[in-house]
């Protein structure tokens, strides 16, 4: 399904890699071309930078977050490898970012990425940005740890809604692990310096019985998941943990590979079977790792997308509640872009009084009026983000 994956202008190579040219937004000086590779395993996503300002580069292939499976497969029959030892990590529901540096002319510089992209893109790039005030010695990360090659983060929070509702936390970041080497070994966050910058909670170890404690975890996520209603897009959102990341210490090689470890409320709707329809949550799930990685995103992305877990057949039989799902979703994306720019030709900002906004820009839209005041409401947290 590579075909589908990168479209509009991004040329397919082959069925693992395909083209991109993109302005880097961290450092706009740079123009960067080169291929993304969409392979399932450590290489999902990583990158060939061939050219910087039309120039020819010689760079080594940079690795970023790698696709995390589960330790068993449709039929849920686990397939753990032999291990040393496991190390369990909370896993936090949120959006992934990879920073990483290149070089030309001579000259070092950091950025960062999303899974299926280059760089960040859209209100990605608003995020980020409070998170680079809020951590503004973030890139010393590769000071601290001179042999790591790039930096894995969770963006999570109330104002990057997922799965998960948090209540606590607004916005912030969490350091899921580095990478090491020309083969993008992962490194535990236990194992790096980290400044001031907030790790992913280690939750402990197993060494045996891998199977019963794994149930054992799920059950426990069970019992402090609670189901807390659907969103606009009648997708399920919950209180409680998404679960936990085990990064399984292979034994003979040391070699760490990450497997995901969810409640079975929310791994159900993940593993549907057979000719059952595609569940909400993977629906949804899906969607919003499209906006993460394309501004604009079109159907045949969000089934390249779902492709990658689960066969054409049980995607077409839930296309109605995809294609629903999706419009749902971009006519959001849409209208707040538009009352994004009315605010600002109208000179609004994110502190102007919500409803002076409303009875001066809502006559403009056809939509529901109880929509708008709450897309209003989103355009104006990210202006606030994007101030703070």
């Amino acid at each position: 399904m590579a075909q589908q994956k990168m479209k509009r202008g991004q040329q397919v190579l082959d069925s693992d890699y395909a083209e991109f040219s993109a302005i880097d937004p961290f450092n706009p000086q740079n123009h960067v071309e080169g291929q993304i590779n969409f392979s399932r395993g450590k290489s999902y996503g990583s990158l060939k930078i061939k050219k910087i300002n039309r120039e020819l580069v010689n760079q080594p292939q940079i690795f970023g977050t790698p696709k995390i499976a589960y330790p068993f497969g449709l039929g849920h029959n686990y397939r753990f490898p032999s291990a040393e030892r496991i190390y369990r990590f909370r896993k936090y529901d949120g959006t992934n970012i990879f920073m990483y540096r290149y070089r030309s002319n001579g000259m070092e510089y950091i950025t960062f990425k999303v899974r299926l992209f280059p760089f960040l893109r859209g209100r990605y790039v608003t995020m980020w940005q409070h998170i680079l005030r809020k951590y503004p010695r973030i890139t010393e990360l590769f000071k601290l740890n001179t042999d790591i090659t790039g930096f894995s983060f969770e963006l999570y929070g109330s104002d990057n809604p997922h799965t998960i509702q948090y209540e606590d936390v607004k916005l912030d970041i969490v350091l899921l692990f580095g990478l090491r080497g020309m083969q993008g070994q992962i490194v535990l966050n236990t194992e790096l310096e980290a400044g001031d910058i907030p790790k992913a909670e280690q939750l402990g170890t197993v060494e045996k019985d891998y199977v019963w404690h794994y149930e054992q975890e799920q059950q426990d996520l069970d019992r402090q998941l609670e189901f807390i209603g659907l969103n606009e897009s009648q997708a399920p959102m919950f209180r409680g943990e998404e679960g936990s990341i085990w990064y399984v210490k292979i034994k003979g090689t040391h070699e760490i590979r990450p497997y995901k470890c969810k409640p079975h409320r929310i791994e159900q709707v993940h593993w549907t079977q057979g000719l059952m329809q595609l569940s909400a949550t993977v629906i949804w799930a899906t969607i919003l790792k499209a906006f993460e990685n394309w501004e604009n995103p079109e159907l045949d992305e969000i089934i390249a997308i779902l492709n990658e877990d689960y066969p054409i057949h049980q995607i077409t039989i839930s296309m109605g509640q995809i294609k629903q799902m999706f419009n749902t979703a971009k006519n959001a994306a849409d209208t707040e872009k538009k009352i994004w720019e009315l605010m600002v030709i109208q000179g609004f900002d994110g502190n102007t009084d919500t409803a002076t906004v409303f009875h001066k820009i809502a006559n403009q839209f056809d939509q529901d009026k109880r929509f708008i005041y709450k897309s209003i409401k989103n355009v104006q947290k990210m202006m606030k983000i994007e101030k703070q």
